[in-house]
């Protein structure tokens, strides 16, 4: 690079330094192929002091100007680009310099964006801009390693938008390089075991429901699952996970198969016997215990648990022992838009349950509308605190009445339900409810936020959430929201095309499941779902750590199984204690608010999962 024949240097815009440094010779000559090759953190290496009284000190702090520059740091651009000017830096040059350097930013956007070929010819333009006349393709592949090297460096989930294209990770990227996208982005699933249970009542997704807590349930080397066969037979099926010994024990009974809601929950106490709670949907409490530790053949009749607050229950749900918290029983009081969320605890040693004093999550006593919280999976921390996440439901929208859930609240407690806290550590005057709830994520009126999803936590104890609700385009999208220790941040992780709403009363025919989510041992997120976009199959969509990137090329089917209108139901503790994923499997039919039904039987089966 050459500045016109006669031209002078402008007196300096800055004070000259008392000391002067040493003459390098050769900083020009370094800085041209830092520039042609884009080495932009080299570039922002040149010191301004040095260049005080170099003969090319307008041109150097021009291309250190440009180094900034890509890195993003435009103060230092700014200020290093009012040097070169005041020292006399030719417009010319000026502008071949950040015109290449806008072509190379648009190749490194076009990189991101998987637009392999438009980022080459972008890396290509800037080479020849800054190469004039010379043979430059091979210098726009080493432009194009140098940058992508540089994304990858900067921003680890950059890989996801590189897979994009297999051609350029292939051709283009060394092997060092291409095996390390290959490595840390793509998953794989791998099966470890299936195990069939038997045909099973399939009319509607009364086995298959998300809201199961626990619906498949592992605890001292023994998993556990509880489905119906028909309207008079509740199977209980027990796991020795070591030989794989399967045993099965049929309770006779009336059972309601008709409605969706009226789902099994299984909880253990640290004694280890079974508790079952099942057939609600506001209705009276129905629960039994096993008799003996670690024994699905004998059970209690049916019993209260406290014989107050036991008329109305929906969703049972167990929350098993951890520290020095006992069994805890979370459910529903009350109805779809006029509902509280009341906890009991159980004690072994007298084998009773209390009820906590204060309902948790209450919408009641509204006026002059009445709202019901829906909870999502309530998750559990290592230092046993309690964490839930919940959405607003009140009247319908509407002529076509379309469910109105509302915004995504949170709460956390670290005495077991007693007293609760936001997010920032603010306490809770209890019952929460809508006005005083922290709202972590607002989704407005008849968006299609869809309810009783899931949450899991971190290492560090802090809360990720899946969910679905509308994009901007009014298509509904799977969703993930996360608290990264002081905001909470949130992405959406599909690219669903064709949009539905959520219309009417009882359970709804939906062309995708509410979705689960765990986390491993290395922070990486797993959003588990069927739907529409896997021709009704199970699948995973990896998000991983530490930046939770999404990408399409992530997902990857469980079973090659269409299980119609099933969600995935998992075993929670199997995976914290193993990272193996178990879920319970049935093809499903589900008629639209739960009305005309069919008498269909399809086989359950439990898969164990193990993600690579």
């Amino acid at each position: 690079m050459s500045e016109p024949a006669g031209s002078a240097p402008a007196r300096p815009t800055s004070p000259t330094p008392s000391k002067l440094l040493p003459l390098d010779e050769t900083l020009l000559e370094r800085a041209n192929t830092q520039w042609q090759f884009g080495d932009w953190e080299g570039l922002a290496e040149i010191q301004l002091e040095a260049l005080h009284h170099h003969p090319d000190r307008a041109k150097l702090a021009l291309l250190a100007a440009e180094g900034h520059l890509q890195l993003g740091q435009v103060p230092e651009a700014r200020a290093l680009l009012k040097e070169a000017q005041g020292w006399g830096v030719a417009p010319k040059t000026v502008h071949r310099v950040l015109i290449a350097g806008v072509y190379n930013t648009l190749g490194k956007a076009s990189f991101l964006k998987g637009q392999v070929h438009e980022a080459m010819d972008h890396f290509s333009t800037s080479v020849r801009i800054a190469m004039p006349g010379a043979e430059h393709r091979l210098s726009t592949k080493v432009r194009a390693l140098q940058q992508v090297e540089q994304l990858v460096d900067a921003a680890p989930d950059a890989h996801e938008f590189a897979l994009r294209s297999r051609e350029f990770a292939e051709a283009l990227l060394p092997k060092p390089l291409h095996e390390r996208f290959a490595r840390s982005s793509h998953l794989a699933a791998q099966t470890l075991a299936e195990f069939d249970l038997g045909p099973a009542w399939a009319g509607n997704t009364i086995n298959t429901v998300i809201f199961r807590h626990h619906g498949v349930l592992t605890r001292a080397g023994h998993q556990y699952t509880a489905f119906y066969v028909d309207e008079h037979t509740l199977r209980l099926v027990q796991r020795d996970l070591l030989t794989n010994e399967l045993k099965t024990h049929d309770l006779p009974g009336e059972y309601n198969l008709r409605d969706a809601h009226n789902s099994i929950s299984l909880g253990i106490d640290r004694k280890g016997h079974l508790h079952l709670s099942y057939d609600h949907h506001g209705t009276q409490l129905r629960y039994r215990q096993s008799l003996f530790a670690g024994d699905i053949r004998e059970w209690s009749e049916e019993l209260p648990m406290t014989g107050t607050h036991e008329e109305q229950v929906t969703y049972p749900t167990f929350i098993l022992p951890r520290h020095d918290f006992p069994l805890t029983f979370l459910y529903r009081d009350g109805s779809s838009e006029k509902g509280t969320v009341r906890i009991k605890t159980y004690d072994e040693a007298t084998e009773t349950w209390t009820p906590h004093p204060q309902a948790i999550l209450s919408g009641s006593e509204q006026k002059p509308w009445t709202s019901n919280p829906y909870w999502n999976h309530p998750a559990t921390g290592t230092d046993g605190s309690l964490h839930l996440s919940f959405v607003w439901r009140t009247h319908s929208l509407g002529e076509a009445k379309r469910v109105n859930n509302i915004n995504i609240g949170y709460a956390c407690s670290h005495d077991n339900g007693l007293t609760w806290k936001t997010s920032h550590n603010r306490p809770y005057r209890l019952p929460i409810t809508q006005v005083n709830a922290e709202t972590i994520h607002p989704v407005s009126p008849g968006s299609n936020l869809i309810n009783q999803t899931s949450m899991a936590l971190d290492s560090r104890n802090r809360p990720h959430i899946a969910f679905y609700a509308d994009d901007p385009d009014g298509i509904p999208q799977y969703q993930h929201l996360w608290f990264d220790g002081k905001v909470w941040r949130h992405q959406v992780v599909s690219q669903r095309r064709h949009a539905f709403s959520l219309e009417g009363g009882g359970t709804l025919q939906i062309p995708i499941s509410r979705p689960e989510i765990v986390i491993d041992r290395d922070e990486n997120v797993y959003i588990i779902a069927r739907g529409d976009y896997t021709q009704n199959r199970l699948a995973a969509t990896l998000l991983p750590a530490p930046n939770y990137g999404y990408h399409s090329s992530n997902t990857e089917v469980l079973l090659d199984q269409d299980v119609g209108f099933a969600e995935p139901v998992i075993d929670r503790e199997r995976w914290q204690q193993e990272n193996v994923l178990s879920l319970l499997v049935q093809c499903n039919e589900q008629p639209d608010h739960d009305t005309g039904h069919r008498p269909v039987d399809h086989q359950v089966s439990i898969l164990d999962v193990q993600f690579k």
